[in-house]
């Protein structure tokens, strides 16, 4: 099992926190009051108890034997071995010019062993001239925050749609009702709620509700010392792209497919007391082609071979390929400019399809820089 999944940072924190209902348009909301106002009574849904202060702010940052026995290890390292640039997290960008940037695999968490940053980039961060996180965190106008505040994509657009997910398994629209009731959501709501919707609610690991209220995910804290020490701060993508890109039509299935996904991360396997210990563990060791290897195991492990496989390529073919594309378009100028710090989800980085590879095709020199306590 594994809590990690290929984690986006959406932009003021907003993954979880999106508008209630009050913000559909027109005859949607009344097509959907009408419906919550016909099922049967209060929620008897409670919120996940299995996540726990104890199980989520772990003692011990340590591979977990009884999680992960040697022998599970050895298969998925074996799988992880086959991802080009699987380990690392920190790489070094130069320019044909000579210019130099770097690009940072981030974990999107506000746990402590996470904010913690290694000497090395703290270094480059003293000295950056812009800091590019996924997404802009700094709206331009009020027309772009008019943008990022109308969240009615949140929510089915078209009239008497009622989405019971019939094609997700039962137990997990239980611990997504979970989930909604924890946020403070009628988990009668899910029906109406898009794809896209779901998922920008799912995105969040549950555990960070206890310090997302204070303490800023490892993206925002990095893009925040790097501003207090003179950086300009921008995004890789408009902080309304995620919502208008994934409910287009076209992208129906890998939206579905990532709810789905981020919905295997919610139940109780996922409050098991060595696993955020173990996630951080192998992150703070480079390891990332091995969480995209075990996070993929878990989604096989639920869902079968075939469906599981199909899901994971589903999701990450919008999540990780299409934006590393979209990306793309905006790494380069920054990068022939030299001074720039890319800080994005580390399931970015690895595969034929990740940005070190892809930054290598257009023509950049990229070179992995060990940190301390990473594996070789």
């Amino acid at each position: 099992m594994v809590l990690l999944g290929k984690g986006i940072e959406l932009g003021a924190e907003t993954a979880g926190k999106t508008r209630g209902p009050g913000f559909f348009r027109g005859g949607v909301l009344a097509f959907a009051m009408a419906l919550l106002a016909s099922l049967s009574g209060p929620s008897a849904v409670k919120a996940q108890a299995w996540f726990t202060p104890g199980i989520c702010h772990p003692d011990e940052i340590a591979i977990n034997r009884d999680l992960l026995p040697e022998a599970e290890e050895a298969r998925l390292e074996a799988l992880a071995a086959q991802i080009p640039n699987g380990v690392g997290r920190m790489w070094k960008i130069t320019a044909p010019g000579g210019q130099v940037s770097h690009l940072w695999g981030s974990y999107h968490s506000p746990a402590p062993a996470i904010v913690d940053l290694p000497d090395a980039l703290r270094e480059v961060l003293a000295q950056a001239r812009v800091v590019t996180l996924e997404f802009d965190p700094a709206p331009k106008s009020q027309d772009d925050l008019g943008r990022f505040y109308d969240q009615a994509w949140i929510w089915n657009q078209t009239d008497n749609v009622y989405d019971e997910r019939s094609d997700f398994p039962p137990e997990y629209l239980d611990y997504i009702r979970m989930r909604l009731a924890s946020l403070g959501w009628d988990p009668a709501y899910l029906p109406v709620m898009s794809d896209a919707g779901l998922l920008n609610v799912l995105l969040r690991d549950p555990c960070d509700d206890y310090l997302v209220g204070f303490a800023p995910g490892q993206d925002n804290y990095i893009a925040h010392t790097a501003w207090l020490a003179g950086a300009k701060v921008t995004g890789l993508q408009d902080n309304w792209a995620f919502g208008e890109e994934l409910s287009d039509p076209k992208r129906a299935a890998e939206a579905r497919a990532g709810a789905l996904l981020y919905s295997l991360y919610l139940g109780p396997q996922s409050a098991h007391p060595g696993l955020r210990g173990t996630a951080y563990a192998l992150y703070r060791q480079g390891r990332i082609g091995f969480i995209s290897a075990w996070s993929e195991a878990w989604a096989i492990e639920v869902l079968g071979e075939a469906r599981g496989a199909e899901t994971v390529a589903l999701a990450d073919s919008y999540l990780l390929v299409e934006r590393n594309a979209i990306w793309m378009g905006r790494i380069a100028p920054l990068a022939d400019q030299g001074g720039a710090v890319f800080v994005v989800g580390s399931g970015h980085l690895p595969g034929d399809l990740g940005l070190v590879t892809m930054l290598r095709d257009a023509g950049y020199q990229v070179d992995r820089v060990p940190l301390p306590g990473e594996a070789e």
